[in-house]
């Protein structure tokens, strides 16, 4: 190695360490202002940590990190002999001197100048806090002398008695290079294992056809020819040895087969738990940043950090900080309230957040909990109209408006608040990872966020499904359920297409159409598959052509000219050595759900009918003119009645196609008469369109509920609508 690359090769390792005692430093001074632990052990603690960071910067050369160091020391130093005890200016300032040397880390990092660095502009208070406790001011030791590669020591010589000596530093990306080849090793072992049961298969069949030749040379009939019963022997012969070598040949794969398959089950097993990591790292950090936020907010905040003993991958744990971090600083902004609003409100001065790890399954459960004031919901609201969106009665639903982007609570702009963007990078953040995020909030009592991530990102297990003639993975994290596509269970709601299930009403999207490929029409008779999709907060139903597998897949990413394709996560090798892309549900569903509505159904082809004759119902003269006009415009029959009782006579009287019915009408309304129908044997099966302008998910649940075929809302109400809706129930 030359003397540039090893200078590069230590500096690379300093900034790895500077990380580990920043993290160290924050942990134990938080603990010692907290006056958690035992004060003595926690400065001593604090005082190896300032040491041994000196150390190594005087190692590399960083002159800077080295003095304030150096400053460190003289002020643990005194407050540990006892001599004067740390005050709240002095935790002030070893809290900005710890966030100064990794901000000086940061820029080494990238190789920037430490000229004009926080930490340059912070040593001078930093050598005037120390001689106020009665030490010299910090004396700068003049720089050593240039690195060589015979006097440059190498890491291990650093004083690191806080940490294991058996303990090596690996890169990431070497460790994701090993991971990546120990996927494929197991996926090519598990293809052996495809070409072994192949190969049994060929030895049951020469085993089989060495019999039958056993038995025709048995029954060798007399006036056979001696040539073609000796031919017969030996071919019988000959088949009888290529079984027995097909015999020791296959039990020599397998036992060897089972011994490899074990040995590289175990080799990623291992090499994926190299990846694993507590989930201390994610959390690192958010208790300095709760305590720097409630002391600028004048409020009194006890956090706690839950769930050490989960570990889950390394990449899962980076990439979940931004959001632990920004729902934190929520919880502190939003949630929780002064000291004066927590007595009137008869709660204790302090407030309390917590941060937990459980382990469901492959899954990691997060939870971020307050005991605040909880969402504002009549703020929602006004934030919602604000914006035009939809507003529900459902708590759920109103409260899932929170992740919309641009959408924010906060009545002033702050350094923390108000800007708008928040939430919904969160989600978007989640959603990246192939999880989930939960809401619950109960007002004056406090708000709770739930993260559901995998385990790992390298490894998904995944649902393989097949649209537009291409194979396509889904984790199986986001998928609610599977089924069958019933036309039956179709319903027409607001001019869109959606499935009755149990858990409710979902979109029905075609999944070829969603990722802008071409898909056929299906027409009511035609099957399909439904993939039941939960991602975020989007829930809708995906259909597909073929419902494949189930199993576990090692994730690649897309590379860089590809990772910005929309609706895409990665993707996978096959063991049949095919290729699956790896879909990201939430954006996909949320890209579909924004398109425009599009039908997924038509009606089966048949013989040509007569005219079609319709009833509209509505005590509305202008609205019931109007549907007249469309329908008649488009070869329908109208009739018309002003209000329910008059349809259900109209019913008695004359024979209807299909029931253009208001929801609200006097005497019998749109429910009431839907329902009557359903009850009579003889109109039970006509067809039933409600029209109306209650739009709130309760109101369409009814609608359904009572047997309407199709429920649609006057406000998003057009021709297209009301026309695909009767031409499809027809």
């Amino acid at each position: 190695m030359n003397k540039t690359a090893l200078i590069e090769s230590l500096m690379s390792t300093f900034v790895e360490e500077v990380a580990e005692h920043v993290r160290s430093f924050n942990h134990d001074l938080l603990a010692l202002e907290g006056g958690q632990g035992d004060a003595t052990t926690l400065l001593q603690s604090l005082f190896r940590t300032a040491h041994n960071l000196k150390g190594a910067s005087r190692a590399v050369d960083v002159g800077l990190v080295e003095s304030a160091c150096h400053g460190l020391e003289d002020v643990l130093a005194r407050a540990r002999e006892g001599e004067r005890p740390l005050a709240a200016n002095d935790f002030e300032i070893l809290f900005a001197t710890a966030d100064a040397v990794q901000d000086a880390a940061d820029r080494l990092k990238q190789k920037q100048s430490l000229a004009g660095s926080p930490l340059a502009a912070l040593l001078p208070r930093l050598v005037r806090v120390a001689a106020d406790v009665g030490t010299p001011a910090v004396a700068v030791s003049p720089p050593p002398p240039p690195l060589t590669p015979d006097a440059a020591p190498a890491p291990a010589a650093l004083d690191r008695r806080d940490q294991d000596a058996s303990s090596l530093r690996v890169s990431a990306s070497k460790l994701d290079t090993v991971l990546t080849r120990s996927g494929e090793l197991l996926l090519a072992v598990r293809q052996a294992e495809r070409h072994r049961d192949e190969w049994a298969t060929v030895e049951e069949g020469a085993s089989g056809l060495a019999q039958d030749f056993r038995r025709l040379q048995a029954v060798c009939p007399p006036e056979m020819p001696a040539e073609t019963c000796a031919a017969i022997q030996h071919v019988a012969a000959g088949i009888a040895k290529l079984k027995d070598d097909l015999e020791s040949v296959a039990s020599t794969a397998a036992s060897g087969g089972r011994a490899l398959v074990r040995t590289a089950g175990d080799l990623d097993a291992c090499v994926r738990g190299l990846r694993m990591v507590p989930f201390a790292e994610a959390g690192a950090g958010l208790e300095r940043a709760v305590r720097d936020l409630a002391l600028a907010a004048g409020k009194e905040v006890l956090f706690k950090l839950g769930g050490h003993e989960v570990e889950l991958d390394r990449a899962v744990a980076e990439r979940l900080k931004d959001p632990l971090l920004h729902l934190v600083r929520n919880a502190v902004d939003h949630g929780i309230e002064s000291p004066a609003e927590r007595a009137a409100a008869g709660k204790p001065p302090s407030g309390t957040i917590t941060v937990s790890a459980s382990l469901k399954g492959a899954q990691v459960e997060i939870a971020i909990t307050d005991d605040g004031r909880g969402l504002d919901r009549e703020r929602i609201r006004e934030e919602a109209r604000a914006r035009g969106l939809p507003e529900s009665a459902e708590d759920r639903d109103l409260l899932a408006l929170v992740f919309h982007p641009g959408l924010s609570t906060a009545r002033a702009l702050t350094s923390v608040s108000g800007r708008g963007i928040g939430l919904d990078v969160v989600k978007s953040q989640v959603n990246a990872l192939h999880g989930t995020v939960g809401l619950e909030s109960i007002t004056g009592a406090g708000t709770t966020f739930a993260l559901t991530v995998p385990l790992t990102v390298t490894l998904i297990r995944a649902l393989l499904v097949e649209s537009a003639g291409r194979t396509f993975a889904m984790a199986t994290t986001q998928v609610m359920g599977l089924r069958r596509l019933v036309p039956a269970e179709v319903r027409n709601v607001g001019g869109r297409e959606m499935l009755a299930v149990p858990a409710g009403l979902l979109p029905l999207l075609s999944l070829a159409e969603a990722l802008g490929l071409p898909a056929p029409r299906r027409d009511r008779g035609q099957g399909g598959f439904v993939v039941l999709v939960e991602a975020g907060t989007w829930r809708v139903a995906f259909v597909v052509d073929e419902l494949l597998a189930e199993q576990d897949l090692v994730v690649t990413g897309l590379g860089r000219r590809l990772r910005r394709v929309p609706n895409l996560a990665g993707c996978a090798l096959l063991e049949d050595g095919g290729i699956a892309l790896i879909l990201s549900a939430a954006e996909l569903a949320e890209s579909a759900l924004q398109a425009p509505a599009r039908r997924l159904l038509v009606p089966a082809p048949g013989p040509e009918t007569a005219r079609r004759r319709l009833l509209v119902a509505d005590d509305s003269v202008t609205t019931r003119t109007l549907e007249k006009a469309i329908l008649e415009e488009a070869g329908y029959e109208v009739r018309l009645a002003a209000d329910g009782h008059q349809a259900w006579r109209m019913l008695q009287e004359e024979l209807i196609d299909l029931i253009v019915a208001d929801v609200e009408m006097p005497g019998m309304d749109g429910f009431t008469l839907t329902e009557t129908v359903r009850h009579s044997a003889a109109l039970r099966r006509i067809p039933v369109v409600l029209v109306t302008s209650l739009s709130t998910e309760k109101d369409r649940a009814r609608g359904l509920e009572v047997g309407a075929d199709a429920y649609l809302v006057k406000s998003g109400f057009d021709r297209t609508g009301l026309l695909e809706a009767v031409g499809q129930l027809l």
